[in-house]
């Protein structure tokens, strides 16, 4: 006899939240389930436990599979195709679930021959214990008054409603397997496009708009927090979505959603990438290639929802990576940096041309420097680093990254004699070679 409802867990190295997560699918009031539990190469203690809990109850079914060194498409991929229940519910393996969250789901889906239930979730702080409801899980103003929707009813919100996230959508099984479409085999964000796709092609959607989810943060694990890596995951999924979208003739419907969308995220990824090589590489491919393809300026300010992101938009549009960099320093500096004046020169004596080199300090000082190594032409600033960050400039890193990029110089910029010493200390624990370590002097 069919069951209701396939959960599709993707794990991998989660022993930490691993068992709470488990508990709250097991404690569903919904029993009528299976559970795909997709070992996707662990090195920790998860397999073990999906073996306890495997052992313990007959409705979880553990797989083991190779990692791919991607993201979770392929073992969430592994789990669609052994997945029998009428509905399918594909959860992460580090958040929790509220009790009743299938019993909900399901009844909506039932009740209204639905083929896409979308619920609302709180983001709850791994570090403080606090929740809060997310209106990137659920944004209710963007929900359309019917109960039952496509995305016809709501063309210019509906990539706006929720984010692209599986995990607070319950999904038909037969109408997914109409269409046959997968997780992207890519790192970061690779269920974008099987979620917005759904979205797209659902004839019957509905929200529920209650927080049925948990959702993790501040974990230190997240994926974007290494997006520098992989900054191509910034615009695939949306480079596929949209020629999928024009093949199925729905891209005209939901074009100035799908603009708004793919653009936020681009934007988000953007000013997430904390290496200068992967920032200019993600600049140039979006001016040079995306936008173009995207054919952004064919849209107003007025198409765009939030007038911040139709202004990133002109500005990567219209400027170098290199001017960029500048900007941004020029931008953050005392008022005399902005007359152009140049009060802190560059040690080019001390440093051969063309090295690669860490910047470290991101008050006046360093953010002169940055601008000079990048503008000169001569320097590739691989990495810029700050353990205060007391700005929250994006781009700024901590120390711990120096031993992730390769260089040849670390550039001190600061000019207080405790802070010289502080950050000399830093890098010797951290292995940097006294040799390489270069000490701002010109401070005019």
């Amino acid at each position: 006899m069919q069951v209701l409802v396939s959960v599709i867990l993707a794990v991998y190295n989660v022993e930490r939240y691993l068992r709470e997560c488990l508990d709250s699918i097991l404690g569903q009031t919904l029993s009528d389930i299976e559970i795909l539990c997709v070992d996707d190469g662990s090195t920790d203690s998860s397999p073990s436990i999906l073996e306890e809990y495997q052992n313990r109850d007959s409705r979880i079914r553990v797989f083991k599979k190779e990692n791919e060194g991607l993201g979770g498409a392929s073992a969430r991929n592994y789990g669609l195709e052994r997945a029998t229940g009428r509905y399918v519910s594909i959860l992460d393996s580090d958040d929790f679930f509220a009790p009743d969250m299938l019993e909900k789901a399901v009844h909506r889906a039932e009740t209204a021959q639905i083929d896409v239930v979308v619920f609302g979730g709180y983001e709850y702080d791994d570090q403080t214990h606090a929740k809060r409801a997310s209106r990137g899980i659920l944004d209710e103003s963007c929900v359309p008054s019917i109960e039952v929707f496509s995305c016809k009813d709501c063309p210019d919100t509906i990539y706006q409603l929720t984010q692209g996230m599986a995990w607070n959508k319950l999904f038909r099984r037969s109408f997914l397997e109409k269409y046959g479409l997968r997780f992207q085999n890519i790192k970061y964000s690779d269920d974008a496009y099987f979620t917005f796709s759904h979205m797209a092609l659902a004839d019957r959607i509905s929200v529920i708009r209650e927080p049925l989810v948990n959702y993790r943060i501040n974990t230190g694990r997240s994926q974007t927090n290494g997006i520098a890596n992989y900054p191509d995951s910034a615009y695939l999924p949306y480079t596929k979505l949209r020629e999928s979208l024009r093949e199925w003739g729905l891209f005209g419907i939901v074009e100035k959603s799908f603009i708004n969308c793919a653009m936020a995220f681009m934007k988000y990824c953007y000013e997430k990438i904390d290496r200068c090589d992967s920032f200019v590489y993600l600049h140039n491919m979006l001016r040079y290639e995306i936008f173009g393809e995207f054919e952004v300026t064919k849209y107003d300010r007025g198409d765009f929802r939030d007038p911040r992101l139709a202004m990133w938009v002109e500005q990567v549009a219209g400027h170098t990576a290199e001017e960029l960099l500048f900007l941004s320093a020029r931008a953050h500096g005392d008022p005399d940096s902005t007359t152009g004046i140049l009060r802190f020169r560059f040690p080019y004596e001390q440093i051969p041309k063309n090295s690669r080199i860490v910047v470290i300090g991101d008050r006046i000082v360093g953010r002169s420097y940055v601008s000079q190594a990048v503008l000169s032409g001569c320097y590739d600033v691989v990495l810029w680093v700050d353990d205060a960050n007391a700005r929250g400039y994006a781009g700024i890193a901590g120390y711990d990254a120096i031993g992730q990029v390769p260089y040849d110089y670390v550039l001190i910029s600061y000019t207080a004699r405790d802070q010289i010493r502080d950050a000399a200390e830093r890098l010797k624990e951290l292995g940097v070679a006294q040799d390489r370590i270069v000490i701002g002097e010109d401070h005019l």
